[in-house]
């Protein structure tokens, strides 16, 4: 199957059943992806609320992810969504030597590099492109249950740069998160990314003094498209997009439907202070279940990219974090999460086998609150726990 590009893989894939995930299964899924050097695309199905579904496409190159979007994308699309972007006036002249690189054998990887050679595009052009379409597929997907089959398929060849490399997984994540806290903020006006713009009634017609709002609102507001769909539909950031509703919806212009989030729906009651605990160590993690359940809402996270997906969704009061893990150990997490305004107050506490004053120093140093040795005593770890969480500050 030598020579296969982008578009030749949707077809094969069609065929594959697709597998049920639970909204905490996603990170543990692509972080097998990761870990098997896989290379292919990963088709979702992302169930926003009950019978409607986001279809997005996730393509991976040895194990680290190239691009995401709403759908798989021919090399002959590619290009012309890259050239319209960046060089819009090469877009008619680009058409007819398109088409006669189409009929040949050429690579996705061996049309961008030409293009790139020529000027016409570069490769950061390319990668911030693709690094924005696959973020929007992250923040849409993360945190929702679904179902989803992956196409494994060597062939595939949008890479990036002149090394031919994947996106940075840690910055995809970082840039994620910080959006997640831009998306809380209008949170009172756009309740969550998949908020539903209610058609207008006569009255908030009657206050819109701009023309352009008032008819992109009567085309789009229909009651059933989301602000991802509209966003989609419109080639803009889902994000910017929110943003400015929330200013209509504060001018009194508009009113957004509450979407019916299933991925919140199965998380912690929010009565009860959150704790999230990530640890390799199914035995540690039901020893810190077991301390805490009583007075807290206990979430796990078996390593550092399921720890993210869920900050990404669910506020957390407090982070249990192990030191030594798999991947992106603890050290490395809390010093990204430090890093994120979001996080910066969220109390962190260091758990490690190494009772040393230089570990000790290390945790300091990125930025942990507390820092505990095991084997965990109970009763220490619920003090701890109590000092820095809401209920210990009600207490």
């Amino acid at each position: 199957m030598s020579g296969m590009s982008m578009g030749d893989v949707l077809i094969p894939g069609e065929t594959l059943p697709l597998i049920p995930y639970q909204s905490q299964d996603l990170a543990r899924l692509i972080e097998s992806f990761r870990q098997q050097q896989a290379s292919g695309h990963l088709q979702l199905e992302v169930e926003l609320q009950p019978g409607k579904y986001w279809q997005r496409v996730l393509i991976w190159y040895k194990g680290e992810i190239t691009y995401g979007g709403h759908k798989l994308i021919d090399r002959g699309e590619l290009i012309r969504v890259l050239v319209k972007k960046f060089k819009p006036e090469y877009s008619e002249s680009i058409e007819g030597w398109l088409i006669q690189q189409l009929v040949y054998p050429h690579s996705t990887r061996e049309l961008l590099t030409f293009l790139v050679r020529k000027q016409v595009l570069t490769w950061e052009q390319i990668e911030t492109w693709a690094q924005g379409q696959t973020v929007f597929v992250l923040e849409q997907a993360i945190g929702f249950a679904g179902k989803y089959r992956f196409n494994p398929q060597p062939d595939i060849d949008f890479y990036h740069g002149e090394a031919g490399a994947g996106l940075n997984w840690n910055q995809l994540m970082m840039t994620v998160n910080t959006r997640q806290q831009y998306w809380s903020k209008i949170g009172n006006l756009i309740p969550g990314i998949g908020a539903i713009p209610l058609p207008l009634t006569a009255a908030m017609l009657g206050k819109i003094a701009e023309k352009a709002i008032a008819q992109h609102a009567q085309k789009w507001f229909d009651g059933h498209r989301t602000i991802v769909d509209i966003a989609t539909a419109l080639d803009r950031d889902p994000l910017q997009v929110a943003r400015s509703y929330a200013q209509w919806a504060q001018m009194g212009w508009m009113q957004c439907q509450q979407p019916i989030d299933i991925a919140m729906e199965s998380l912690a009651p929010v009565e009860l202070p959150i704790v999230l605990s990530v640890d390799d160590s199914s035995i540690v993690q039901t020893r810190i279940k077991r301390a805490l359940s009583e007075r807290y809402e206990v979430l796990l996270a078996n390593d550092a990219m399921s720890a993210l997906h869920l900050l990404a969704r669910q506020p957390v009061d407090l982070l249990l974090l192990d030191v030594t893990m798999p991947g992106i150990d603890g050290i490395e997490l809390c010093q990204t999460l430090r890093r994120m305004s979001k996080f910066t107050q969220l109390p962190i506490v260091m758990l490690t086998a190494k009772d040393k004053s230089y570990d000790r120093a290390l945790a300091e140093m990125v930025g942990a609150t507390e820092y505990l040795t095991k084997p965990l005593d109970d009763e220490k770890l619920l003090a701890v726990v109590d000092r820095y969480t809401k209920r210990g500050h009600i207490q």
